[in-house]
């Protein structure tokens, strides 16, 4: 983090000095290793400021962070090089009550950055077999969601510990992280056919989807459009095109993986899913929210919130799929797991993000952008192009949903 001096440096009291401006830099560091968006980081962040009597302008995108303090001749610019970090809702809930502390004059502004520079060092509370179960559950969980039976359930639990496997192993190093996509699509689309070729009974597609449901991207490509939407054009363009390739690395991990598996067992007979119990759905929710807990490093206190924005997010989409409308669905969906985040946050004073960041991923356009490139790799371009068009109208919708419940329920606070 370097500061850029102005030329009347000497005429002026230097920032640097001031345990108010280190706290601003720390917390956006803190954020964006959390995970936060860039619509919500700025906002917190000058939130923080006005609090402190700073004035203050942001500027950030998934990998650089810029910060003015100051305004004419006393303004200070630093400019720092962050890394984008997965979400982290326990952490979030961490800075978020430093925030309001400091606020209400409970911390001073010393202790509350040495507290923000402990939380965003300290190690994820979920690693090893936690993490993996994690992985597991929202496979097996997600998998009901999206159409899986019983047989599909187990397989897509099997596939996503292989996935979880790839996160853990390859992450240890920046340049093996760089492979997580394309190698867990490979590993987990070839055992899945494998799988299927020996069991002919267990529909492919749902499983191997389901496997990998932790990777695909969905919940990027709606924030990238909400940041689009909101004018952080930069953040979003950026995030966008991450998106973009991480759905390639994909797609060939998808391709490679299923001609090596039909090479082994020869061709696969594509079956529809096996039947679903009544009432499974809803232990697929239950799953799935304990999975979501681990994954997003939340308080194991907040399994019911968890569950509570799924079953929300899961009304919502009926709903609109009562019209045989899935955009209407994802519209309807994200306004009540918005709303209900937001209420969250004004009710409980933390971060709506508990609530909105698991209901928002059983409505992402994730699964259906991956039907989509299996399609497009299966030679059927018409079909592949119209679902990819319908995951962008989905994340259109859910997008416009969420700005509509700030306007009518506005967050207490925007972490």
């Amino acid at each position: 983090m370097i500061p850029i001096r102005t030329p009347a440096e000497d005429d002026t009291q230097s920032f640097e000095a001031s345990p108010y401006a280190t706290l601003v830099l720390n917390l956006g560091r803190a954020l964006t290793h959390a995970g936060s968006p860039a619509h919500r980081l700025e906002t917190a962040m000058q939130v923080m400021a006005e609090r402190l009597g700073l004035s203050a302008e942001f500027f950030s995108t998934p990998t650089a962070l810029i910060v003015s303090l100051g305004d004419g001749t006393r303004q200070q610019v630093y400019l720092a090089r962050v890394e984008p970090g997965d979400s982290n809702l326990g952490k979030l809930s961490e800075l978020t009550d430093v925030m309001e502390q400091l606020a209400s004059g409970a911390l001073d502004p010393i202790e509350a950055d040495r507290r923000v520079r402990e939380i965003d060092q300290r190690p994820p509370a979920y690693r090893g077999a936690p993490l993996l179960l994690a992985f597991m559950a929202v496979s097996a969980g997600a998998c009901t969601l999206i159409g899986g039976g019983l047989r599909e359930m187990l397989t897509a639990g099997v596939l996503g510990g292989l996935t979880g496997l790839c996160v853990m192993l390859l992450k240890r190093g920046p340049d093996l992280a760089r492979l997580v996509a394309p190698v867990a699509a490979l590993l987990v689309t070839f055992i899945g056919t494998l799988w299927c070729g020996f069991d002919g009974r267990t529909a492919l597609m749902p499983a191997v989807i389901a496997g990998m449901i932790a990777l695909i991207p969905g919940m990027d490509l709606t924030i990238a459009t909400r940041e689009l939407a909101t004018g952080h054009l930069v953040a979003g363009s950026s995030r966008m095109l991450s998106t973009i390739t991480i759905f390639a690395f994909l797609s060939f991990g998808l391709a490679a993986g299923g001609a090596a598996g039909q090479w082994v067992v020869g061709p696969i007979t594509l079956v529809d899913p096996s039947p679903l119990p009544p009432g499974v759905i809803f232990i697929g929710f239950a799953i799935a929210a304990i999975g979501f807990v681990a994954l997003f490093q939340a308080w194991l206190r907040d399994w019911i919130w968890v569950l509570l924005a799924c079953l929300i997010a899961f009304a919502g989409s009926s709903l609109g799929g009562i019209t045989g409308s899935p955009v209407l669905g994802a519209f309807l969906g994200g306004l009540f797991v918005a709303l209900s985040g937001n209420l969250f946050a004004r009710v409980t004073g933390r971060p709506g993000s508990v609530m909105l960041l698991p209901g928002l991923i059983l409505l992402v356009p994730g699964s259906i952008g991956m039907r989509s490139l299996a399609a497009v790799v299966g030679h059927d371009i018409l079909s592949g192009l119209e679902t990819a068009f319908l995951a962008g109208m989905i994340a259109v919708a859910l997008t416009a949903g969420m700005i509509l419940a700030s306007v009518l329920l506005p967050p207490r606070i925007s972490l």
